[in-house]
């Protein structure tokens, strides 16, 4: 007897489990589908470590000589030695300087990726040891290119 209540609440478990999903499914306030539709619509990404420019529009891709950039970096190729800094924010390979938000300054090279402005940056080894910052740190960084 009492293995056929227990079997009975799991069942009335499992139904109440399946019409939940299908209030999400059907456009609830946290579904992760459009309203009427069936297909999941793609989570959106987070502001958190996006980057941002001086400059507006396409010319947040490219900052000229004197412009700054704000940009969150992650430690990129460990084994490939010197200073720089790869990033969406320069068109051209440069000289140029990142500081930290405690004030912490280096030169390096800055290297364009082709990314999004806002696909975050790469730093080389010997930048995060310069800056003291640790390697398994998100760095936000003020790049400042010439």
């Amino acid at each position: 007897m009492m293995r056929m209540v227990f079997c009975a609440l799991i069942m009335l478990g499992l139904a109440a489990c399946a019409d939940g999903i299908g209030l999400l499914q059907d456009g609830g306030a946290s579904s992760a589908s459009e309203p009427g539709t069936d297909t999941p619509r793609p989570m959106e990404r987070p502001e958190v470590g996006e980057e941002t420019a001086s400059l507006d529009g396409d010319a947040a891709a490219s900052l000229p000589a004197g412009g700054r950039g704000e940009t969150v970096a992650t430690l990129g190729d460990p084994t490939e030695p010197g200073l720089w800094l790869r990033t969406p924010l320069v068109r051209a390979e440069q000289e140029g300087r990142v500081v930290t938000e405690g004030g912490a300054s280096i030169t390096l090279t800055l290297i364009p990726i082709e990314a999004e402005p806002g696909a975050g940056s790469r730093i080389s080894l010997a930048a995060m040891q310069a800056l003291g910052v640790s390697l398994t740190d998100l760095v936000s960084l003020t790049v400042i290119p010439g």
